[in-house]
């Protein structure tokens, strides 16, 4: 089945009207692509609600494969990464090759913290193609036909105008970028703030006008516009549920920008000079990813081989793996794509198949918990929901972009 076809299975929902089931497959035909080039979750909160050890077994959907890596650093026992969407996956097995066979920490760096340098592509046929899979190596060597004509193969990416230039978010949000600079807006001016009171200053003055753009008005309450962002149709609709009476979504979109500018300290959000600026803190290299962070290097190229990738869906790889395998579970916002009967099966596998204590993380677009009003009551009670602990978490999330953080455990 194709990453278009596992897609549409994921989000498809029955009795969906003739337009929801239309957006649903432009998602499905969208997602089918290289989306995202790093991973929008807080792995310091992930690492707070897992508590990884020795013996943690972790099943995470991969997206763009950081935190897959920055797991790692904590020394579980193993790590499996599984992601729908061949691209994901074919990027973190670009990781882990480069990781484990470039020659030094710089060399690494140069491909993942700058994301472009002039000897990333003789590194990549020197030390990485002769590692890869098959179907990997063929998924950076080439670019389909209007790739090809554009950039050449993906691997130049890394040479050209870096990864953070390109996937379906990169292109997403160069094209923002380009808008808010034509309003006067120069998003990047905030990545030179030295205090939070700075950043308040900074955002009033370059970032919060955008939103009050009449051209932003429109396109930001078009469900497609959200595609860039990997959003899909019923995700947009749980956004609109958590509305004020009267209120847009445009006025969410506000709210969660302003605290992602705002509510952390500038210089170690990487995920705030990824929105803002595109790229991360090359120079200082405090706001960038943990597994980008030379005094990781040692640790996570000794681990490497701990984590290993799967195209596929979650729900199955637990399923037709033995009892035990897993007792870490990270999901992302993806239950926010499933309807009842798909998150049922999901949770019915983990009470199935999962050790009693086991660990499951969650992040959701809106603010209510989709386990409350999807799951049968007795299936709910065999988990507990860490609710008073979550929130807590939820409000160090410095990517900002979510409505809702959880954390349950298999009693």
């Amino acid at each position: 089945m194709s990453s278009e076809q596992l897609v549409l299975e994921a989000v498809k929902q029955k009795n969906s009207s003739k337009t929801q089931s239309v957006l649903q497959k432009l998602f499905a035909l969208w997602f089918d692509a290289f989306v995202y080039n790093q991973i929008w979750e807080d792995p310091r909160v992930d690492l707070q609600a897992l508590r990884l050890n020795e013996d943690s077994r972790v099943l995470t959907i991969s997206s763009g494969g950081c935190n897959a890596l920055n797991y790692l650093i904590d020394n579980p026992e193993s790590v499996t990464a599984v992601d729908l969407n061949r691209h994901h996956i074919f990027l973190l097995n670009l990781k882990i090759s480069a990781l484990r066979f470039l020659p030094t920490y710089e060399d690494f760096f140069n491909f993942f913290g700058f994301g472009k340098h002039s000897n990333n592509v003789e590194n990549y046929k020197k030390f990485i193609a002769p590692n890869l899979d098959e179907s990997t190596k063929k998924f950076w060597e080439g670019n389909g036909f209007f790739g090809n004509l554009f950039n050449g193969n993906r691997v130049n990416y890394f040479a050209n105008d870096g990864l953070y230039q390109h996937s379906r978010n990169g292109y997403f949000l160069r094209f923002f970028h380009t808008f808010a600079r034509f309003l006067g807006c120069r998003t990047d001016e905030i990545l030179k703030a030295n205090s939070l009171e700075e950043q308040e200053k900074i955002y009033q003055k370059h970032i919060a006008p955008f939103f009050d753009s009449f051209v932003i008005k429109v396109i930001g309450k078009m469900p497609v516009t959200m595609f860039g962002l990997g959003i899909p149709p019923q995700q947009y609709d749980e956004l609109r549920r958590d509305l004020a009476e009267g209120g847009s979504v445009i006025d969410v979109y506000r709210e969660r920008a302003k605290r992602l500018a705002c509510d952390y300290p500038i210089n170690e959000n990487y995920f705030a000079w990824q929105a803002f600026g595109r790229k991360y803190d090359t120079e200082n290299r405090r706001a960038v990813p943990e597994y980008l962070k030379e005094e990781n290097y040692e640790t996570l190229k000794a681990n490497a081989n701990r984590l290993q990738t799967k195209i596929g869906s979650i729900t199955e790889e637990i399923k037709q793996n033995p009892i035990k395998t897993f007792n870490r579970f990270v999901f992302l916002d993806a239950q926010d794509w499933m309807n009842a009967e798909t998150m049922t099966e999901l949770w019915q596998a983990i009470w199935e198949k999962a050790e009693n204590g086991s660990r499951i993380i969650f992040r959701t677009a809106g603010a209510i918990s989709p386990i409350e009003t999807n799951l049968p009551t007795d299936l709910q009670s065999k988990f507990d929901c860490q609710k008073e602990f979550s929130q807590e978490l939820f409000k160090q999330d410095r990517a900002s972009i979510y409505g809702g953080f959880y954390l349950y455990t298999l009693k």
